[in-house]
């Protein structure tokens, strides 16, 4: 932060002097109010000044600045131990599986009688276990809310005894202390009097249900590893072809270069194929969802009847065709898919994919359709249902046709939620539906478990795609939490297929893959449905495999647009939806205008334009094509996407860890801190509890001249000394310096050996943290800004131009922020506790208005949580709202993840309840960006417990491994957290496309007209009305009112 005088410094002139390539920077300090401004402002709930981006004024720029505010040498004020400062025995040591105890307060552990407290300062004591209020006690100044190392703690509400005051030699501190300050307990005291208070609690009620473990599904992880990926895949599924049209689109071809290009990669070797066979119980399984008749009626045709009579039976149905291999193949791919999802669900494997033909999901009940014959994906779940092996069942289907067999054989159930993203155009295509739209949503029981997302125009892309999955997607299913996800896997939205008409690229499929891995611990299986231009359904089956056994996501592109209609799409969806899934709380209505009876803003409208076909159908052509320049072209493009998809999958992660860093302590007679020796230590024993020691590549740290690429000031570390560092949140000694540079090389080593592609990714077990040091002054327990320094060795050395640093320690990271504030590329993104500004760093500029300054704005992303306590439902939540979809805007090359884990439970700082597994689930949607080259290094974290879960399992979920799902995901969702994410989405959508979907929603239904032929007459009809916004959910209703509306006379 900088002073005001520091602030009057012209932030143009600075701006200015920036150039490209970048240099190393000696980033410039933001501009704030004046201290009077400010204290007037904080009051107010204001926001701070808007930053510039000037150097400081009034302290030499080559020297380190000591604030006497931030730090002091008089020693004195500390009440000290009478015992040396010791490492604590082994045997004293928190054990990482243990729950909360007083050792995993800052309390040392060499007295038990002792009671540590700061004297009663300004500045505040170590109390950081104080009950949360919204406000101070009115007994205490406003400004003198206490604040402590890395940590914010407001004085307890009711006042307390006045003690005596100790002799400082100064008689106006004294007497002004004496008038200004309450007595203030200890950490320790605090701590043992809630122990007390809980004990007692748990006396009166003996009769309740006992407390579950917060770190119950923490160390359920720690039997869960990364599993096999199962394929299946028959010979005899070729033979099913069409006799009488060589040139059909569902063609042998399409298996079989799939097959090809997955052995050419070396996916299937890496795989576990699945025993292939008839299943004895198949009739049984497929009566479960056809008809005895449907059945007898494929089999018969097949085996008896000649071509001219498939072909006249064909022209019954549409969109089929029949030989005589046509059942057996149709039996065989089902057994498949039973064989690989029952696999799957039994856990045999953790996921796989099956490589069949004919598809399944257009078949119904009892009708063949859309070259479809049985439902695999229908049957298969409900044999897992049926068989106890899930309760909860996620079906994806992302074919470009609505798989409307599916939808009509869970419609009305809740134990599957299905949820398709088709193409639509108001029923104009295929299947010409009204059922494929939204606003059907299930009936009884399933209301709310049919999800359909209609897309009403062509030629859409990623980015299209990517923010249905952010907004609708990934919500839902967080919240429905499966046992098991099964993918409808269509590929005829992809690029070149001429049914879809399309732009999607084959790397998004990986992408959506990976980020269902969060849900239902990774158990997916995948099955092969549509996708009819070869060069791209083989690349995109490909890569989905790959994703499968673990292999990085490709780059895509950055976001850079996302269609009108299918905002509007989206936006009808949570409107439909609102109020059957916690997640849609998020959003807002639209106020109703006065006087304005038909504003379109207000509506959603439901709008079928189609009309089926009738028999006979079509048996011969009558299918969209590719024209021959076509067909060129998407190969082309094709092929050059094919560079890009190259990445190996069998890359090791690294991890770095030195003993060096452990001499960095209090020096004797000093208090502890809770940034302390065995938070490391701690984590490294976690590593071996859960088995990651030996599957991560330990690389020894090799020592770095990082000054090339510090954001200090020049001889920065030189200054640190212990004659002045000396504060409540920072503590020297004479090994400070040697574990500083031995922290910074760690990371920087594990930077080299991504960038050399040795690793895929790694861990820096690191410590002091970095993200609070700033220019020229280091706070809040940090000397240099480690991840600042690995952001510029990545852009210097390695030439990197999109660095995305995720920030998720629950104090916002103000030496991180302010180093890249004016630099477009660096994306900075955090996720903190504000509570209006009092939370640690004091006035530290952190709302979502304090986005970036100069080339830099835009780059700063600011998500601060405010009075709740916030949990795994308002963190989750801020992820797939807002840190995914900039980052996938950003699209960047590398990610460096401040990884601190003190808004976990029971952290002596934060006061937050994130449990270990949601931080592990960070790092799983992380994943498929910047293909995998994520870099985790430690932050903050003070409660050795939940540290040491939460970096094992965010290293678990960086290898790949399955994490349990949060309890109650979306079940209580803060108000507050709800208007923070709303916020910053509404405020980047200046800078972001992809926020601009974030929209109020309607509060009229209505319904459109279909009009055959727009003529002058057309205006005086009735185009839409008005339906009862309390029986929209009922399709029937809307039907009647629809064919009524259609039905007026011209």
């Amino acid at each position: 932060m900088s002073t005001p005088e520091q602030a009057s410094k012209d932030p143009e002139k600075e701006n200015n002097q920036k150039g490209d390539p970048i240099q190393p920077r000696t980033p410039p300090k933001m501009e704030t109010l004046s201290s009077a401004e400010g204290d007037a402002d904080e009051k107010a709930g204001s926001s701070l000044a808007q930053p510039t981006c000037e150097e400081d004024k009034g302290t030499p720029s080559d020297t380190l600045e000591l604030a006497s505010s931030d730090f002091t040498k008089d020693t004195s004020t500390l009440t000290k131990s009478t015992e040396p400062h010791t490492e604590i025995p082994e045997k004293d040591k928190t054990s990482f599986s243990k729950p909360l105890s007083e050792k995993d307060t800052v309390t040392p552990s060499s007295s038990s009688e002792q009671v540590y407290e700061y004297s009663p300062v300004k500045s505040g004591t170590l109390t950081s276990s104080l009950p949360e209020q919204d406000a101070p006690n009115t007994d205490v100044p406003e400004k003198d809310v206490t604040e402590s190392g890395d940590h914010h703690v407001e004085p307890p509400q009711e006042p307390l005894p006045q003690v005596e005051e100790q002799d400082r030699g100064d008689k106006a501190g004294r007497k002004k202390s004496k008038e200004r300050r309450g007595r203030r307990e200890s950490l320790r005291a605090v701590m043992a009097r809630k122990k007390k208070e809980m004990k007692s609690t748990q006396g009166t009620a003996a009769n309740e249900e006992p407390v579950a473990d917060p770190y119950d599904n923490a160390t359920s992880c720690i039997r869960l590893t990364r599993g096999r990926t199962g394929i299946v895949y028959e010979v005899d599924l070729l033979k099913h072809k069409c006799e009488w049209d060589d040139n059909h689109p569902e063609c042998p071809k399409r298996l079989s270069s799939i097959v090809d290009k997955c052995i050419d990669k070396g996916l299937f070797s890496q795989c576990l194929q699945i025993p292939n066979f008839l299943r004895p119980d198949l009739y049984e399984k497929i009566l479960t969802k056809h008809s005895a008749e449907h059945y007898e009626k494929l089999k018969t045709l097949c085996q008896s009847a000649n071509l001219t009579t498939m072909e006249h039976v064909a022209s019954e149905y549409d969109s089929v065709y029949f030989n005589n291999h046509t059942f057996d193949a149709a039996c065989r791919a089902l057994s498949s898919v039973l064989n690989l999802v029952l696999a799957v669900a039994k856990q045999d494997i953790m996921n796989g994919m099956a490589f069949v033909r004919p598809p399944g999901h257009h078949a119904m009940y009892d009708e063949f359709n859309g070259y479809c014959f049985f439902n695999n994906v229908a049957i298969a779940a409900e044999a897992c249902i049926k068989d106890n092996l899930a309760k909860r069942i996620l079906i994806v289907d992302i074919d470009v046709h609505h798989g409307q067999g599916t939808q009509q054989m869970f419609y009305d159930r809740k134990d599957v939620l299905y949820f398709s993203v088709h193409r639509y155009e108001h029923g104009y295509f295929w299947p010409n539906l009204a059922e494929s739209n939204f606003n059907y949503i299930g009936k009884g029981e399933g209301v709310g478990y049919n999800i359909n997302v209609p897309l009403n125009v062509t030629g859409l892309r990623d980015d299209d795609y990517l923010a249905v999955v952010f907004y609708l997607l990934l919500p839902v299913a967080y919240e429905f939490n499966p046992d098991l996800v099964i993918i409808s896997a269509g590929y005829d939205s992809c690029m070149g297929d001429g049914k879809g008409k399309m732009l999607v690229t084959p790397g998004f499929y990986s992408h959506l893959v990976s980020l269902l891995h969060g849900v239902a611990k990774g158990q997916i299986a995948v099955v092969l449905e549509g996708g009819y231009f070869i060069p791209t359904l083989s690349e995109a089956a490909c890569l989905t495999l790959k994703t499968l056994i673990g292999g990085p996501c490709p780059l895509l592109d950055p976001i850079r647009n996302i269609h009108p209609s299918v905002i509007e799409t989206i936006r009808h969806v949570r409107r439909a939806l609102y109020g059957k899934w916690n997640c849609f709380d998020i959003c807002e209505f639209v106020v109703p205008k006065q006087n304005v009876p038909d504003d379109e803003e207000d509506m959603y409208k439901i709008q079928y334009f189609g009309k089926q076909e009738g028999t006979p159908y079509a048996t011969r052509t009558g299918y969209p094509e590719n024209t021959v320049p076509e067909t060129y072209y998407f190969a082309r493009i094709n092929k050059a996407l094919q560079e890009k998809y190259r990445a190996s999958v069998s890359l090791p992660y690294a991890c770095v860890y030195d003993e060096k860093m452990l001499a960095h302590t209090p020096q004797r007679g000093d208090i502890e801190r809770p940034e302390r020796p065995e938070r490391l230590t701690s984590i490294m024993k976690g590593f071996t509890d859960y088995g990651i020691d030996k599957r991560l590549l330990r690389t020894k740290i090799t020592k770095h001249d990082w000054s090339v690429y510090s954001p200090h000031i020049p001889n920065y570390l030189e200054a640190i000394n212990m004659g002045l560092l000396q504060s409540k949140d920072l503590y020297i000694n004479e090994h400070t310096r040697d574990s500083v540079n031995t922290a910074v090389s760690g990371l920087l080593t594990v930077i080299d050996n991504v960038m050399n592609a040795t690793c895929r990714g790694g861990v820096a077990v690191i410590r002091p943290p970095g993200h609070h040091a700033e220019h020229r002054k280091p706070g809040g327990f940090c000397f240099v800004n480690n991840v600042a320094v690995g952001a510029n060795y990545l852009n210097i050395k390695y030439n990197m131009r999109r660095i995305l640093i995720v920030d998720f320690d629950v104090h916002h990271g103000n030496g991180t922020q302010n180093m890249f504030y004016t630099d477009p590329h660096v994306l900075y993104i955090s996720i903190h506790k504000d509570d209006k500004g009092k939370f640690f760093p004091p006035k530290s500029p952190r709302s979502y208005k304090h986005d970036g300054f100069g080339a830099g704005k835009g780059f700063n992303i600011n998500i601060p949580f405010n009075r709740d306590k916030m949990g795994d439902t308002e963190y989750i939540a801020a992820f797939q709202h807002v840190v995914l979809p900039a980052a996938y805007s950003f699209a960047p090359q590398v990610i460096l993840i401040s990884a601190g884990f003190d808004a976990g439970i029971n952290d002596p700082l934060g006061g937050y309840e994130v449990h270990p597994e949601t931080f592990g689930h960070f790092i799983m949607m992380l994943r498929p960006l910047a293909e995998g080259r994520l870099i985790l290094a430690l932050e903050g974290g003070y409660n050795l417990t939940t540290t040491t879960h939460a970096m094992a399992l965010s290293t678990k979920a960086l290898l790949g491994d399955p994490i349990i799902m949060p309890k109650n995901i979306y079940k209580n969702f803060s108000y507050h957290a709800m208007l923070s994410i709303r916020d910053v989405m509404e405020h980047f959508k200046q800078y972001f496309e992809v926020f601009k979907v974030h929209k109020k929603l309607p509060n009229k239904p209505v319904i459109i007209r279909r009009i055959q032929k727009f003529t002058a007459d057309t205006y005086a009809r009735v185009l839409f009305k008005v339906l009862d916004p309390d029986r929209i959910d009922d399709n029937d209703y809307v039907e009647t009112e629809m064919s009524i509306l259609n039905a007026l006379a011209c």
